[in-house]
């Protein structure tokens, strides 16, 4: 995992930054808070993948839809 860029945070935040959470997955726009009992969560809104990991995907997804519309 590793940190692609980081921005000035937003209102609450604590950090805002876009991580390469592995190899093909990049999550953009990740927002860091501190819960009422002091633990940090974490927000993203927008995802990308590489073609490998879309294939995987799909491929997962679209298997489990015939397999439920077969059913």
């Amino acid at each position: 995992m590793k940190i692609i860029a980081t921005h000035a945070p937003l209102g609450a935040d604590l950090a805002l930054a876009d991580v390469e959470i592995m190899p093909g997955v990049k999550m953009f726009g990740v927002r860091i808070t501190r819960a009422h009992d002091g633990s940090y969560r974490a927000f993203a809104r927008g995802a990308a993948f590489d073609r490998e990991m879309v294939k995987t995907i799909a491929t997962m997804i679209l298997g489990e839809c015939r397999y439920a519309s077969a059913i």
